[in-house]
């Protein structure tokens, strides 16, 4: 007799762009090949020209659109997406629940421990800083504190994650497993030359100078103010440099402000969310990112993986994937002044550019891949459901 497969719920707040969405849409879609029935629940979603919605029809996975679940804490809101999960749940017969980012996280969490089911989360990062203020800080800590013990594990992006929950006394140790936010590395191996040529002519940037890329969303956490302030204090001397930042947000306006008041806006290109970041990728002579917390860094394992010689801020997991000196830079967290003099390094060493590229390149593979994910996941999911 050939038993069912497994029936998993995945749960996301939102489906917006984003390393967690990105992760989660993979995991989902690759997990029906290892003998898992997965589906995917959903709430409010910014997905203006449908990429998102024309994404997850293309993988064909079973999914719903959970209207009451947004991102912002409302009493109303949070009571119906909760009864909705738990309807989902009973009605559909899940036999795991995985949940992905914080709101997530907590109603998926707590609709799962009502219906008696095993609950694995993934949190992406924590928000212990750069995110709220301290009192917000520490509401999360104690809900996720609170949240723990109906956990069957805690998936953490990297060791350090886990070590700095643990020292805010969420959960105990034999509840985390690191697994990090694979990346299809092969797709970013040797991209084409063409492409940075016609990357560079349609952001209006020269053949011949040197460009740093940054990319991700244009909120707060992710630092572009500390970078463009970083770009504007850099003596780059008589070679001209230029710095393109690929994403958007509500920071846009403010950033393109910054880059007209610090004089560099000339020097500055801001291209908006793009599907396929490899084209700046291919385009860039190195890559940068100032973020005042990261889980991971799914941006920085992409630009690795092309190649690039990087800089990242010392935060969130970042130390844990980019060896200082070895396969990047390190520098502070909101310290635009290493950071400008850490670009001026690159910009000036062609040679240092190249040592650093070749090093990160090897040293993402395959502990960063999207298979070796996948892998450590189906393991993860036997283990519970046996």
């Amino acid at each position: 007799m050939t038993l069912p497969n497994p029936k998993v719920l995945h749960i996301i707040t939102r489906l917006d762009f984003g390393g967690s969405a990105t992760n989660t849409i993979a995991s989902v879609d690759h997990l029906r090949k290892h003998g898992f029935d997965t589906s995917l629940a959903y709430g409010a979603t910014h997905d203006p020209d449908g990429s998102i919605e024309s994404a997850l029809r293309e993988i064909g996975v079973p999914r719903i659109n959970l209207p009451y679940l947004h991102r912002s804490p409302s009493v109303l809101n949070d009571l119906r997406a909760l009864s909705s999960i738990k309807r989902l749940l009973k009605k559909e017969r899940f036999d795991l629940v995985h949940t992905h980012t914080s709101k997530a996280g907590i109603l998926g969490r707590i609709a799962a421990h009502a219906c008696g089911l095993p609950a694995v989360h993934t949190p992406h990062g924590h928000v212990f800083y750069g995110y709220f203020g301290p009192v917000l800080t520490k509401l999360f800590v104690y809900i996720e504190r609170w949240m723990a013990p109906h956990t069957a594990r805690i998936i953490s992006l990297t060791d350090i994650e886990t070590r700095e929950s643990l020292e805010k006394g969420i959960g105990r140790p034999e509840q985390y497993v690191t697994i990090h936010s694979g990346v299809p590395l092969s797709k970013f191996r040797a991209p084409l030359p063409e492409i940075r040529v016609q990357f560079r002519r349609r952001m209006k940037i020269p053949p011949e100078v040197f460009l740093f890329v940054s990319i991700g969303r244009l909120v707060p956490v992710k630092g572009f103010d500390v970078l463009i302030k970083a770009f504007a204090m850099a003596d780059f001397g008589a070679h001209p440099v230029f710095l393109a930042i690929i994403g958007d947000g509500k920071e846009r306006e403010a950033l393109e402000s910054a880059s007209i008041n610090l004089g560099v806006a000339d020097c500055v290109r801001f291209t908006g969310e793009l599907k396929d970041v490899n084209i700046p990728l291919a385009a860039a002579d190195a890559f940068v990112l100032a973020s005042r917390n990261e889980g991971m860094g799914r941006a920085l394992i992409e630009a690795m993986a092309v190649g690039l010689p990087v800089i990242g801020t010392a935060v969130g997991g970042i130390p844990s994937i980019l060896k200082n000196e070895k396969s990047g830079l390190l520098v502070p967290g909101e310290d635009p002044e290493a950071l400008s003099r850490a670009m001026e390094r690159l910009a000036a060493h062609p040679e240092l550019c190249s040592e650093l590229g070749t090093s990160a390149a090897k040293s993402v593979y395959p502990e960063y891949d999207e298979e070796t994910m996948i892998e450590k996941l189906v393991e993860l999911y036997r283990e519970i459901l046996k």
